[in-house]
């Protein structure tokens, strides 16, 4: 779906590059989740990847055709929910999906008999709807929606024509722990039916439950490449400790390492109070081999913006 080989981008007037050698690659069925702080290059990756910054060096080819080589036909092809919704504030929910639906091709429509055009759309409007909570709301202009109602919105207008192909930013930004988890679900979903999904987002939870590949993006160099699984053990030391009580009833703990717990190690615990897993996290991988936080701190106190992407935002 997606290979990108070299890439390379640095804004005018700047002397440095916002994307430096840059790789990778995405199948279909599969999620890559393109982490790192803000400033490291990944909006502006994205927006390479959109057709949007079409003067970039090396090669990034989407359905085996260069980027730069697309139509507009392209995004007919592909789903994509931005973090901030740019939505039609003055239009209803189903407004914005139905004037989303009618700048896609009309292909694959059925006619009934009676002249009326179906399209399966129509039909996943409703089940959108109503599977994101929206159904009571959708015939109300999007200004009076909370931040969280129009996340979701976004969401089904990215999903709503099965794209095979969908990139997601922060899909779960702005939403409580129940609609969160019906996105995940979703998402899950539709990698189960084929989809491929290009997430990017400041969660390393969120990346370590949904994607099978994970890239560290630094300084616009990808830091480390691999599945949240094997970054995990190939940086950390997982364990579990065990707490309990011995045979004198006096307070007693254990660590154990995973590979150690085929052994049966654990012994003189006549009763266990509380089991604790000390498996590293994939923020904790991505301190170790970048020596930054998140947010861009430095292990120094200092942090970093790229020039290209502080000043640029995702416009309606």
């Amino acid at each position: 779906m997606i290979r990108v080989n070299d890439l390379n981008f640095t804004y005018p007037g700047n002397s440095e590059p916002t994307i430096d050698h840059v790789a990778f690659s995405l199948e279909a069925g599969r999620i890559y989740g393109f982490l790192g702080p803000s400033g490291a290059g990944k909006s502006t990756t994205q927006r390479i990847l959109y057709g949007l910054l079409p003067r970039y060096q090396g090669s990034v080819q989407v359905y085996d055709r260069e980027i730069r080589d697309w139509s507009t036909a392209i995004y007919a092809r592909v789903g994509i929910a931005f973090e901030t919704p740019n939505l039609y504030l003055k239009l209803t929910g189903r407004e914005n999906l139905d004037l989303a639906r009618a700048l896609r091709s009309a292909g694959g429509a059925r006619t009934h008999s009676s002249g009326t055009a179906v399209r399966p759309e129509d039909r996943r409007i409703e089940a959108g709807l109503e599977r994101l909570g929206l159904t009571d709301a959708a015939n109300q202009r999007v200004e009076k929606w909370s931040k969280g109602m129009r996340m979701r919105l976004s969401f089904l207008r990215a999903v709503l024509h099965a794209p095979d192909l969908l990139f997601l930013d922060e899909p779960t930004s702005g939403l409580d722990p129940m609609w969160a988890r019906v996105v995940k679900d979703w998402v899950l979903e539709l990698r189960q039916e084929g989809t491929a999904v290009f997430l990017t987002t400041h969660s390393m939870e969120l990346a370590d439950e949904l994607c099978d590949t994970v890239g560290f993006l630094i300084d616009g160099r990808i830091a480390a490449e691999d599945s949240p699984t094997v970054l995990k053990q190939r940086h950390g030391s997982p364990a579990i400790t065990v707490y309990g009580r011995d045979a004198q009833d006096r307070d007693i703990e254990q660590t154990v390492p995973y590979d150690e717990l085929r052994c049966g190690p654990l012994s003189g615990i006549s009763h266990i109070t509380r089991v604790v897993n000390r498996e590293v996290s994939l923020e904790e991988v991505f301190l170790q081999l970048t020596g930054r936080t998140l947010t861009g701190q430095s292990l120094t106190g200092q942090s970093r913006l790229d020039e290209g992407d502080a000043g640029s935002v995702d416009t309606p």
